[in-house]
């Protein structure tokens, strides 16, 4: 009885939570007024790539050339024993930061500053202000300017493996020893997960090596060396060079001796820090190897699955490179679509629990384009944008080298959707490639692209005060209602501060909502697009989340099937929706009707950026929103103390990709 007693007022304070919670998302849920426009055309800059230039497929090749052939103007074509590929000559264009789709001069890869915060009051206030300080990871000093060779290279040269990359790399080296010595700096990334990239690579470089030897026999390249007084073991030096948190240089002397090459590639270290300090080490490349007028050409070829932890440094690293006329060529994967990270899955084998390992890679854009919040949580998902990490993309078209896209093959990241984008599709979605400080210059002028940003930065999970507003996985309960009402309660306060920001985010992008049409960025209008539905889905999926909370606690005790068990959870992801019990509808005015109209429209939002996007990266994460089941459901379990087992020690933690 006395608990009974108890229960009631703990329940009152339950209500009224929840009908706070509740009431701030159902009253004044704003349905987006319908896009009029029926055209969606996209203006391109003049010095806008076309997409040949962006994106190249570059077949595998199998055994070394049996002859060369010099064509005019300088290109050079092999001819093969197997299928031949052809050539690409030589990049062409002015360099500088053209980009696709949004306008001049911009590009990047690490997520941007932000100065907006979310507390745990459920006031939210959005800042306007410029993209501040670094909320998800320094930004540092842009030094901005091109200069350099004033040829601009390609930026998304796509490959099925190493052979094509390995092929289409000797063809420019061959390109390039025509008219000067050159000396290859190999830049391998020192992470575990790279060691089986370094096997195929030593497995493949004795047939490159060799056929850069037909260089030699070649007649007319033969009289080119004879009157330089040169032989192919004076114009082409190679050295071996790795980094993690550190750097390292593993050959003594640079090396024309394929057997020094190989065995130096043995020699790299796994780095156990998990540190990819890639800008760092390319600096440190120019400063040991720079030409400083020795008349040989510096060739930098980085090898690495991740875009790097010192983003901030890319324009100190490109300055470096331009000061010693250097080329940077990268065999890279492909960039996660508007987002910093793509997660490992990590089982503990000895608790047997489950861990998201973040490995850096991407964005594709100088800045993320997209939310980085899941509506509960920080994003997962490894959606491929189709376009490289933008930092390696950047240092590969200002210094005019490739950069070649590998396949993505790990089988271990979570949500990964590798699927290939058709090239065509995405012409007018190209994401923009110069400076962070041209591309912010450019944004901030835009009240409709700023407007995206803010809200971006207001919905920022890496921000340091917004940690406590992400749902956990799991979470459990235990079934005295007098002890657990008090954790439900925090947690329905929690979802209301997330639901007030879900509202501020929807009120700021309807305020710009008439010049959306008037954008002339196909890129900024699918952002916008792909960001408002996704806010107005998150807050059904909220809501059910909190109607079922509710619901549970209140009708807790005669849910429980099992008579051993201890503890409930909630989850969310249920097919089926949950609808407000007799007495929520009488409290908070809504219907079953009502949550079912709230669902549709956030099916149909997304529907339309599929419609209007079609076969982009945006309409393969509003398909994948839409996959996404909105209701949540309830387990009850029975956890027994684990036995006490002395000296036992810790398990390994997790470790740093």
């Amino acid at each position: 009885m006395k608990s009974r007693e108890q229960l009631m007022p703990t329940l009152v304070s339950f209500g009224v939570h929840s009908a706070v919670l509740i009431g701030m998302y159902f009253l004044k849920m704003a349905v987006a007024p319908e896009n009029t426009s029926a055209a969606l055309e996209a203006v391109i800059p003049d010095d806008q790539r076309s997409i040949a230039d962006v994106t190249q497929e570059l077949d595998t090749q199998v055994g070394a050339a049996t002859s060369i052939n010099l064509e005019a103007g300088g290109n050079v074509s092999t001819e093969i024993t197997s299928d031949s590929t052809g050539i690409a000559g030589a990049p062409g264009g002015g360099s500088g930061g053209g980009g696709g789709g949004g306008g001049p001069g911009v590009g990047g890869t690490g997520v941007g500053a932000v100065a907006n915060r979310i507390g745990k009051d459920p006031v939210v206030r959005l800042n306007t202000g410029g993209g501040g300080g670094p909320a998800m990871e320094t930004l540092g000093v842009d030094l901005g300017g091109n200069g350099g060779t004033g040829i601009a290279g390609e930026v998304n040269a796509k490959v099925e493996g190493y052979g094509g990359a390995l092929d289409r790399m000797t063809k420019e080296l061959i390109r390039m020893l025509r008219s000067e010595k050159c000396h290859v700096v190999w830049l391998f990334d020192e992470s575990e997960s790279m060691k089986d990239d370094q096997e195929e690579l030593k497995g493949r470089f004795n047939r490159v090596y060799e056929e850069l030897k037909l260089v030699e026999k070649d007649a007319q390249l033969s009289q080119e060396f004879k009157k330089r007084k040169e032989k192919l073991s004076d114009v082409l030096l190679t050295s071996i060079v790795s980094f993690g948190a550190d750097y390292h240089v593993h050959t003594q002397q640079p090396t024309s001796d394929n057997e020094k090459i190989v065995a130096a590639i043995e020699r790299i270290p796994v780095d156990k820090t998990g540190k990819e300090n890639t800008c760092a080490a390319l600096s440190k490349v120019f400063k040991q190897f720079g030409t400083g007028g020795r008349g040989r050409k510096l060739v930098v070829i980085l090898v690495s699955d991740e875009s790097g932890d010192d983003g901030e440094h890319i324009e100190t690293a490109l300055q470096d490179a331009k000061s010693n006329k250097a080329s940077i060529f990268v065999m890279g994967r492909e960039a996660v679509f508007g987002s910093l990270y793509a997660h490992v899955r990590w089982v503990q084998p000895v608790t047997g629990s489950l861990h998201y390992l973040p490995i850096r890679r991407g964005p594709e854009t100088p800045f993320a384009e997209n939310l980085q919040w899941d509506g509960f949580r920080r994003r997962r998902d490894a959606h491929m944008s189709g376009f490289g990490p933008y930092e390696q993309v950047r240092l590969a078209r200002e210094t005019g080298g490739i950069f070649f896209q590998l396949p993505n093959e790990e089988s271990d990241i979570n949500d990964l959707d590798n699927r290939k984008l058709d090239n065509l599709d995405n012409r007018e979605y190209l994401p923009n490639i110069g400076s962070r400080r041209e591309y912010q210059q450019e944004r901030d002028r835009s009240p409709f692209r700023k407007a995206v940003w803010d809200v971006i930065s207001l919905l920022n999970p890496y921000e340091e005060r917004f940690k406590g507003m992400e749902i956990p996985d799991y979470e459990y309960f235990v079934l005295d209602w007098n002890k657990s009402s008090a954790a439900v309660i925090r947690r329905l306060q929690q979802i209301t501060g997330m639901l007030g920001a879900l509202a501020e985010a929807q009120k700021h992008l309807d305020a710009v909502r008439g010049l959306r049409d008037k954008e002339p960025s196909l890129r900024w209008r699918a952002n916008y697009d792909m960001i408002y539905a996704q806010i107005f889905a998150y807050r059904v999926r909220l809501a059910e989340f909190a109607i079922a909370l509710e619901q549970f606690g209140k009708t807790m005790p005669e849910r429980i099937k099992d008579k051993n068990s201890n503890h409930w959870s909630i989850r969310t992801g249920a097919p089926q929706l949950v609808f407000p019990d007799a007495d929520q509808a009488k409290r908070l005015k809504i219907t079953k009707q009502d949550v079912e109209d709230y669902y549709n429209k956030a099916q149909e939002l997304l529907k339309k950026v599929i419609d209007d996007h079609p076969n982009t990266a945006w309409a393969r994460r509003a398909e994948w929103e839409m996959s996404r089941n909105f209701g949540a459901y309830f387990n009850e379990h029975n956890f027994q103390p684990s036995p006490p087992r002395p000296n036992q020690p810790q398990p390994p933690p997790p470790p740093n990709l």
